[in-house]
């Protein structure tokens, strides 16, 4: 018999960090600096793991290491189905679940996969830098072709 898991007024609080913005992945720290003191890194980082083994979050590790926490939509303890795309904004630095469709690659003879982890980092729309014109015109001048003499 599995033991009940209680809720409690701590991993509430986390909760409810990750609830605020529940396309948004957390790292640790934001976590941390947004519950100003009330719960020690220690604690947060247990619950965000307990959280993790429960199917109720998922793990992401960016382009530079960093571990970020996001809300599960259909997973369960044990069975996590989160093969989507992370995309983290180079100049905000948020970290978005991105529900678009993925194939995966056809792998060589003898391997087998078990899932899958598509990270991109870019530019988000909020931080997208307006369009260049795409080339400038040179002005005044023409380009004369001419063919070959025989």
């Amino acid at each position: 018999m599995e033991k009940q898991k209680r809720n409690t007024k701590t991993k509430q609080m986390v909760l409810d960090t990750l609830l605020n913005e529940p396309v948004t992945a957390r790292c640790h720290s934001d976590i941390v600096q947004q519950l100003d003191g009330k719960i020690d890194r220690v604690t947060v980082y247990r619950i965000l793991q307990g959280f993790c083994d429960d199917g109720l979050t998922h793990k992401i590790t960016d382009d530079t290491g960093k571990t970020y926490y996001a809300l599960c939509r259909d997973c369960s303890a044990g069975h996590h189905d989160d093969d989507h795309i992370h995309f983290r904004c180079v100049n905000c630095d948020t970290v978005s679940c991105i529900k678009a469709p993925q194939q995966m690659p056809r792998l060589p003879r003898g391997y087998r996969a078990s899932g899958m982890s598509c990270f991109i980092s870019g530019y988000c729309p909020n931080c997208l830098p307006p369009e260049r014109n795409k080339r400038p015109k040179s002005a005044g001048a023409k380009v004369k072709l001419t063919g070959r003499k025989k």
